[in-house]
């Protein structure tokens, strides 16, 4: 039996200028409560805004962290693809200058190669150290001689034959062409991609049922509520437009928050990456170009749950009167 002492909703109508609001006010009613038989507290309420802003803020992350592993792919790809590296391996016949000689007199004969440059011991120390751990490579350890080279990417030398005429200028020289590096690096990038496009998957179903439990519940505690608009004629879609209109609201109010929450993530992350050296791999945090997309975050969660919303709704109005 309905509550005689429960007001039931009011439906004024509209004065003219209430009829035609603003671009303004129709953004700002986007972000602020109207009236909706949904009760502003409860299971629609504040706990739901909450998890809605969670889910929102774990999406964010998720695609923050697939943009940014995709520009640092084709930075390092890049780099990777315009770079080849002469080792010049310890020999009996010749000296480590000698080699480095013979190598850098058939370099200079190649078309296609900007510069070569060779390394001293201390600058191939520096490159093994993070493998090995400061302070652990001794002298008495037979390090190779390494030529960094830098290649014209839009007309690269014939890297076949180069490789053939280094070898065959010094003993132990060998030219190392990255392309396993490059392999596994953009191996590990799209598994990266994938989690992260994975994360987002498993967050918008997560929302998707969080919304279809909330809504049944609302819908149970405002029974009797339902009950009196059919009985002044209202018919179910408009009370799901009553419906997925308050969760409009909740999913854009969360959404907000939880990009916001991301993006100040990222920009921490950006500042700590960029202080020191936290990481083997310095952490860069978001492009700048990048932030505008965490956008599309509130602008999901609002389409998801306006739409699980009013299924839900239509589908719960049949079983429950």
């Amino acid at each position: 039996m309905a509550d005689p002492h429960r007001q039931p909703p009011r439906f004024d109508a509209l004065s003219p200028e209430e009829e035609k609001p603003g671009i303004g006010a129709s953004l700002t009613a986007l972000l602020v409560e109207t009236r909706s038989i949904m009760p502003a507290a409860g299971s629609t309420g504040l706990p739901l805004l909450l998890v809605v802003a969670a889910m929102c803020f774990l999406a964010s992350l998720a695609l923050g962290a697939a943009l940014s592993v995709s520009d640092k792919t084709r930075e390092w790809s890049a780099d990777i693809s315009g770079a080849l590296t002469v080792e010049l391996r310890p020999s009996r016949d010749m000296e480590p200058e000698e080699q480095v000689d013979a190598v850098m007199s058939v370099l200079a004969n190649v078309p296609g190669i900007l510069t070569a440059t060779p390394l001293g011991t201390g600058e191939t120390i520096a490159l093994l150290e993070p493998w090995l751990g400061k302070g652990l490579v001794t002298d008495d350890l037979p390090l190779p001689r390494l030529i960094d080279i830098r290649i014209d990417r839009e007309s690269p030398p014939d890297l076949s034959a180069l490789a053939i005429d280094i070898a065959a200028a010094a003993p132990g020289a060998s030219l190392d062409t990255h392309r396993q590096w490059r392999s596994e690096l953009l191996s590990a990038a799209r598994s990266a991609s994938w989690l992260a496009y994975g994360i987002l998957a498993v967050v918008a179903g997560t929302t998707i049922a969080i919304v279809v439990f909330a809504t049944r519940a609302g819908l149970s505690a405002n029974r009797e509520v339902v009950e009196v608009l059919h009985l002044i004629g209202a018919k179910d879609g408009f009370i799901a437009s009553e419906v997925q209109r308050h969760f409009l609201h909740l999913g854009l109010r969360g959404g907000f928050i939880g990009a916001a929450a991301g993006a100040l993530a990222f920009l921490a992350l950006g500042f700590a990456g960029g202080t020191g050296d936290m990481f083997l791999v310095a952490a860069s945090g978001l492009a700048p170009e990048h932030y505008p997309a965490l956008l599309a975050i509130p602008v999901a969660a609002a389409l998801v749950t306006l739409t699980t919303a009013r299924l839900t709704v239509l589908n719960t109005l049949e079983r429950l009167l």
